[in-house]
């Protein structure tokens, strides 16, 4: 979740629950109120009908109360009841209105008092219904209101916390796209909180070293391999000329030949490890067009007449056109690597499967009963058995590529066959 929609989801539980708050005590605040209101009026009542109780005046039948009608009623009480209700009380109950056959809130006062040695208790009842409509209607409506001033506030906050976070998804953005040996861009002058100033600073000048380090790296990797290729070549030559111009027995030529294939293999070595190098640092910029297919038919054609003495079968079993766009150089690599392990590391009189379909080239080959492990396969230098052909880095190179475009490599063991597919986008 963006950083953004987490301060908005916040804002917004806090404003809920902050308006819900607000709700529950509006509504209780005011019935306090409106009760407050209402005992008031049934007080000032009482203490009129007990005065004319009082003088013997007669009293009226009904008064006029809070909604409606104000009922009373007087009747006698026992000392024991008098002695414990000298508080007059106030409560709220539900009563069954005749005038609208309904049953309704209403407000209740008893009220002891004594006149001539007698105990007496009135009973006042007022409706409160008309207060208690208003009291809704106010309620829905504040919270209406509330509702409204709610969303406000949340697409006016989310329009500043997008607005304000855009410079960081551009930094963002930049950073996943940028390339090792991409210049560093200048401030963005759009950025005006000095936090996500100060943050772009420390990206920059990070990214800044970090190209630094990458120039450095791909000078002391092209030099370095300049220099191991010299020597190489230089011994190479030596003995190939030693081999020539001296005399020597088939012992000695066979010590002289295992050398020279030595030298060939860190030539080799050198050479799939720079190669590698400048895979990872984005140094392969050229794209175009590439026909999969006819890159794997050239490939074959050239592999075939090589490993010729294995007498392997090769087996087109779909072959279905498949473009991509990517590095020429590239291409090829990966299709000749993949096909050349399938030469490599398989047995005489085998076969190779190998079928294009569905934008996926797959390619099979026998060898021995034993599964490779899928979690190691495409690591650098990974070899089962011995295998003077092979320097364990094709799998690694072909990974690389597939890395570079977002292609997907998998290994199977499928029907005997050791199977590489690659998913192209």
């Amino acid at each position: 979740m963006k950083l953004s929609t987490r301060i908005i989801v916040f804002i917004s539980i806090a404003l809920v629950v902050l308006f819900a708050l607000w709700a529950i005590v509006f509504n209780q605040t005011s019935k306090r109120q409106i009760y407050s209101h209402i005992d008031l009026i049934l007080t000032q009542q009482s203490d009129r009908i007990i005065s004319r109780f009082m003088e013997n005046d007669s009293l009226p039948r009904s008064l006029e109360g809070v909604s409606g009608t104000m009922q009373f009623f007087i009747e006698k009480v026992s000392p024991e009841y008098a002695a414990n209700h000298q508080i007059p009380v106030f409560q709220t109950n539900e009563e069954f209105i005749d005038d609208i056959q309904e049953d309704e809130i209403v407000r209740e006062m008893t009220h002891v008092f004594q006149k001539q040695g007698t105990n007496y208790e009135l009973t006042l009842t007022t409706q409160v219904f008309a207060w208690n409509d208003t009291l809704d209607f106010a309620l829905v409506s504040i919270i209406s209101l509330a509702v409204v001033l709610l969303i406000a506030i949340i697409l006016i906050v989310s329009l500043i916390i997008i607005s304000n976070m855009k410079p960081i998804y551009r930094l963002t953005d930049w950073l996943r796209n940028r390339k090792a040996n991409e210049a560093i861009p200048q401030h963005d002058r759009r950025i005006k909180a000095q936090e996500f100033k100060e943050i772009e600073s420390a990206v920059l000048e990070a990214s800044e070293k970090s190209r630094q380090v990458y120039e450095e790296q791909k000078r002391f990797i092209g030099h370095a391999s300049h220099e191991i290729q010299t020597p190489i070549a230089i011994c190479r030559n030596r003995l190939e000329l030693l081999v020539d111009e001296t005399q020597l027995d088939e012992t000695q030529l066979s010590e002289i030949q295992k050398t020279l294939d030595t030298l060939n293999y860190i030539s080799r070595l050198n050479k799939s490890l720079l190669f590698i190098s400048k895979i990872d640092n984005h140094q392969f910029k050229e794209e175009t067009e590439i026909n999969i297919q006819q890159i794997v038919s050239q490939t074959l054609d050239n592999l075939s007449e090589i490993y010729e003495g294995l007498n392997i079968k090769v087996e087109t079993i779909e072959n279905e056109p498949i473009t991509v766009t990517m590095d020429p150089t590239l291409a090829s690599s990966l299709v000749t690597n993949l096909l050349k392990n399938a030469f490599i590391h398989n047995r005489p009189d085998g076969t190779i499967s190998i079928k294009l379909k569905n934008n996926t080239l797959s390619i099979g080959n026998t060898g021995n009963g034993e599964a490779l492990d899928e979690n190691v396969v495409f690591q650098t230098f990974y070899r089962k058995g011995e295998n003077t052909h092979s320097t364990g880095l094709g799998l690694a190179i072909a990974k690389a590529i597939c890395s570079e475009y977002g292609f997907e490599i998998r290994y199977q063991f499928i029907e005997n066959q050791h199977t590489f597919w690659v998913k192209f986008k």
